[in-house]
């Protein structure tokens, strides 16, 4: 961690501060050191990525009691579980005697979770159970509830609607402050009407803050998305806007087409307007949502390296158009659009990687109508990094 700003400074000096705050024509990014950085990258990890909400998993994947699915968060090795009773709980994936991790695998029907390294066995509540030949052989030691013995380690976790959210270190906003705006915006939308569908997956040697910054900003895509371009093309777009924490868009289209509001049911109750409208979100550091009359995309992106990330867009439709066979031809459409769209975007963040190599990129030129997103993702960055140096945050 860095101890003072003066530390901090190597990646993020006052005089780059400046320009990020600049008069948009005239502000700057974040330079090439914070998207190739190992040191940096790691900072990242403990105190951005686990100090604030983040994306840990999907409802889908433990849907029954007894599922238990191993993730990683923020370098961080988790366990999501349902337990006996429904609830979804999260631990850190280690026994508490010698650290072992304890599950490798998703598995199902579990009625504990049994460390392979002693056999200590923990219930899906967490709560430790039993530690064989504890006290010598054949002497086993039988945790009873009123002892509470080191349990799992818990992990401060919520769902929202089909997803999955944890907060490390416990000291977030409530999830549900941290998503208001983005709740009062989808009030429309019946999630609960939402089916999983389909998962896309995709493997980019790039920094994961480019994937995001290209997710908030529409300038690219009149160059990258020629089918996205005819369907809302350039002048009926607009810059992306910022509200704290969350960059948001959306646009009206004349006419849906397949992949987009065609040939699947569109959520119930929906009006005129949202009939025929896609809207975007990204709440910081890395949720992102994009809904459709038709479907939600939530695309997720795993930073694994400075210069690696895995992105995954999860797919879910209205009722049985995610499963009925009636819908195959619709939901392969959605599929494939977003197959083809992420497809067009994934030599343009690795040429976007390639380039911080060059040391005279010193952050960019900003386009003065299209660029506040991307700059308030690089301000929202600095001033997340600059408050865990154990100061007030940076003046931007």
């Amino acid at each position: 961690m860095p101890e003072n700003r003066a530390e901090l400074e190597r990646f993020l000096p006052q005089s780059l501060l400046k320009r990020i705050n600049a008069p948009l024509g005239e502000a700057t990014g974040l330079p090439n050191p914070t998207y190739t950085s190992a040191e940096f990258f790691a900072l990242e990890q403990r105190y951005v990525f686990r100090r604030t909400w983040v994306l840990a998993g999907f409802v889908h994947d433990v849907s029954e009691p007894g599922d238990v699915v191993p993730v990683e968060v923020a370098g961080i090795p988790l366990l999501m579980v349902r337990d006996q009773d429904g609830e979804v709980r999260v631990f850190q994936n280690v026994c508490r005697h010698r650290g072992s991790r304890l599950v490798e695998h998703p598995c199902k029907n579990r009625q504990s979770i049994v460390c392979p390294y002693h056999a200590w066995s923990y219930g899906l509540d967490g709560r430790m159970q039993r530690r064989p030949h504890f006290h010598g052989g054949d002497k086993h030691d039988v945790i009873t509830a009123e002892q509470q013995v080191g349990g799992l380690i818990p992990v401060r976790a919520e769902v929202w609607h089909h997803w999955i959210l944890v907060n490390i270190d416990g000291n977030a906003v409530p999830l549900a402050e941290y998503f208001r705006f983005m709740d009062d915006k989808l009030a429309g939308y019946d999630f609960d009407a939402a089916v999983h569908a389909g998962t896309l997956e995709f493997t980019v040697e790039a920094n994961w803050k480019l994937t995001h910054e290209n997710f908030i900003e529409p300038y690219h895509v009149f160059a990258a998305h020629p089918r996205l371009s005819a369907f809302v093309p350039m002048r009926k777009r607009q810059a992306s806007q910022i509200t704290g924490h969350l960059m948001w868009n959306y646009y009206r289209f004349k006419s849906a087409e397949e992949g987009r509001g065609l040939g699947l049911p569109h959520f119930p109750n929906l009006n005129e307007e949202l009939s025929m409208q896609g809207i975007w979100f990204t709440v910081f550091p890395s949720f992102g949502i994009e809904v459709y009359p038709d479907h939600i995309a939530l695309f997720h992106v795993n930073p694994i390296a400075p210069d690696k990330s895995v992105e995954k867009v999860v797919v879910y439709l209205v009722g049985e158009a995610a499963t009925a066979t009636q819908y195959r031809q619709g939901r392969k459409a959605v599929l494939d659009m977003w197959q083809e769209l992420n497809g067009e975007d994934v030599g343009l963040l690795e040429a976007l990687q390639k380039g911080r190599a060059a040391p005279g990129f010193d952050g960019g030129m900003l386009s003065p109508y299209w660029d506040e997103a991307p700059r308030h993702f690089a301000r929202l960055l600095a001033e997340t990094m600059t408050a865990e140096c154990g100061n007030s945050p940076l003046s931007l």
